[in-house]
């Protein structure tokens, strides 16, 4: 990307205007294309470039003529004419749009963590700042509600972190898939299992529905996601309500067609629902549909990150769906390959 201004002169040799043009290859020149709010800083800056040979260096966006928003550095250089008098400048831009959203997202990412590890170490620092200068009996009713909330604190940053670790080895592609042929019934079982002593706390009903389906997937990983949707459910249903785990067999579009057959998961539940405008972000990490979830359910807002990573990398896809006053439904697939197969009997 090149730049070209130049500085417009009265007689008396004072700067009175600074014109701006703008050339991306492949396109045609046209006027640089600034925002109302861009324009004064932007010619403060030139100015400064013209007059002093200051600010041989800046980004700002720029829409291109297909209205898109690009991120450029400019390297500013000021032009001369042979008596030594500056006539404009020409700068150099490099295109820097993708590495300017990924130093963002650095940037909110270390600023959300930072905040979901101060939270529990603040409480855990004050419970045990009570019990360490006693204040508090640790023997007492009180003590053991302190002691409590110090051990919840520790939990949860406990589990911040693993799933902190967790999400980065999976999107570097650290971790690899153990893929290998499984029985979706015993994955269903087991991540039923596993839940189960929590729904009978919170007095919810699990339910599972899968067909005699085989599949190459790395097991874990899918239980991990099962178990995950089913602890979210069960913490955002109300008490007395049904938990509801199915898979289904969904064939390819015809025979011709490259789309697989693929296995489709469900967990539904009955709870409070999700609102339309979170149903895409709350797979992003660290995003809750109510800021105050984290505290009261004791979620780290990684859980849904971490599954949209699994079903990724098996090549499936993950989505919410949340009917007016029924509750949320979450979806994911995993391809079938020529390895998978349906068990005898199977629909």
């Amino acid at each position: 990307v090149l730049r070209s201004a130049h500085l417009h002169r009265h007689d008396s040799g004072h700067a009175t205007q600074v014109s701006l043009t703008l050339s991306i290859p492949r396109l045609r020149v046209f006027k640089y294309p600034l925002s109302p709010s861009q324009r004064s800083a932007t010619k403060l800056i030139f100015q400064g470039v013209l007059e002093h040979k200051l600010h041989p260096h800046q980004h700002n966006p720029i829409l291109t003529e297909a209205g898109e928003e690009r991120m450029i550095a400019w390297s500013n250089t000021a032009l001369q004419d042979i008596a030594g008098n500056v006539i404009g400048t020409v700068s150099i831009g490099e295109d820097i749009t993708e590495r300017y959203q990924i130093d963002r997202m650095k940037s909110e990412f270390i600023s959300m963590v930072s905040h979901e590890l101060r939270t529990p170490l603040t409480s855990m620092q004050a419970a045990l700042s009570l019990l360490n200068d006693k204040i508090i009996d640790p023997f007492s009713a009180e003590g053991e509600a302190t002691i409590q909330i110090a051990t919840d604190g520790t939990d949860r940053l406990v589990r911040l972190v693993n799933d902190i670790l967790d999400l980065e080895r999976l999107e570097s592609g650290k971790v690899r898939l153990e893929k290998r042929l499984c029985d979706v019934d015993d994955l269903v079982n087991t991540a039923i299992a596993q839940m189960q002593e929590m729904a009978k706390q919170a007095d919810i009903t699990l339910e599972a529905h899968s067909g005699h389906f085989q599949a190459e997937v790395d097991g874990d990983r899918v239980i991990q996601i099962l178990t995950n949707l089913l602890s979210n459910a069960i913490k955002f249903s109300p008490h007395h309500s049904l938990v509801r785990l199915a898979v289904e067999h969904q064939p390819g579009l015809s025979p011709t067609e490259a789309a697989p057959a693929f296995l489709q998961f469900s967990v539904c539940d009955q709870g409070r629902g999700i609102p339309a405008d979170k149903l895409e972000s709350i797979f992003d990490r660290f995003h809750q549909v109510d800021a105050s979830d984290s505290r009261q359910k004791g979620g780290t807002g990684l859980g849904l990150a971490i599954c949209r990573s699994i079903v990724q990398q098996h090549g499936g896809n993950i989505w919410a769906e949340s009917p007016a006053d029924q509750g949320s439904r979450f979806y994911f697939t995993i391809p079938l390959g020529r390895a998978d197969n349906l068990a005898p009997g199977a629909n």
